[in-house]
């Protein structure tokens, strides 16, 4: 059986644009990637990728900037100890000028991970995260998403791919029918979705982090996301 791949999903575009008409069939392999990636981006929530991020901490440092793909964060270990989930409001309520103590909470505030304590120099954290599936970069790359969303991924590419060689009634067409796809899969995966609101969730629209940090350190080389 051949390997789902973004090159196959491309190849199967192509074939949907020659379709159209000869003129149609004129798009760059690039063009058409990008279709794909909007298209999974789009879906990312209906398929957040359950993940391990590590890193390593630096001394006295108690915050650390998430990767923007990052949703929410299940569960935390630090040093190989797992941690309690501190509220927000409580951890504003709590803030001293110095953290003491043993590391043994820690909270989100906006896209900052904050950990509760004296935090020391090389210790592994270790966050279990829900996350966007990656990007397609190369030809041989694997959705992250399974294959039944690929009907959804086709038609909004092909949305894209109409939509810039100025057919817009047939890039309409084509969106639709990725509307009517994804709100089907969303339909398959609303018994998945009813625990997830109540993990603590990396959100970007809360105030800013009232004290700076000192330096970025994430585990994400390949940042995808929203």
């Amino acid at each position: 059986m051949s390997k789902r791949t973004v090159d196959t999903l491309r190849r199967r575009i192509r074939e949907e644009l020659r379709a159209e008409g000869p003129d149609e069939a004129g798009y760059s392999d690039f063009m058409i990637a990008q279709g794909i990636n909007s298209a999974i981006q789009d879906l990312a929530e209906v398929f957040p990728v359950q993940d391990v991020e590590k890193m390593d901490t630096e001394e006295g440092k108690n915050e650390y900037e998430l990767p923007e793909n990052i949703y929410k964060i299940d569960k935390l270990k630090y040093d190989g100890r797992m941690l309690d989930y501190m509220q927000t409001r409580d951890y504003v309520d709590y803030k001293i000028d110095e953290d003491t103590g043993p590391v043994n909470r820690w909270t989100l505030y906006g896209k900052k991970l904050i950990l509760v304590g004296a935090v020391e120099a090389d210790k592994e954290l270790s966050l279990w995260v829900s996350r966007a599936p990656k990007r397609l970069e190369k030809k041989n790359d694997v959705p992250e998403v399974p294959d039944y969303a690929d009907e959804a991924i086709v038609a909004y590419a092909m949305s894209i791919c109409c939509r810039e060689g100025r057919s817009f009634d047939r890039a309409d067409y084509y969106y639709t029918i990725f509307l009517n796809q994804k709100q089907e899969i969303l339909r398959r995966t609303v018994p998945s979705q009813g625990q997830s609101d109540r993990n603590p969730r990396a959100r970007d629209d809360y105030f800013p982090a009232f004290r700076p940090s000192k330096g970025v350190r994430t585990s994400d080389t390949n940042p995808g996301g929203r």
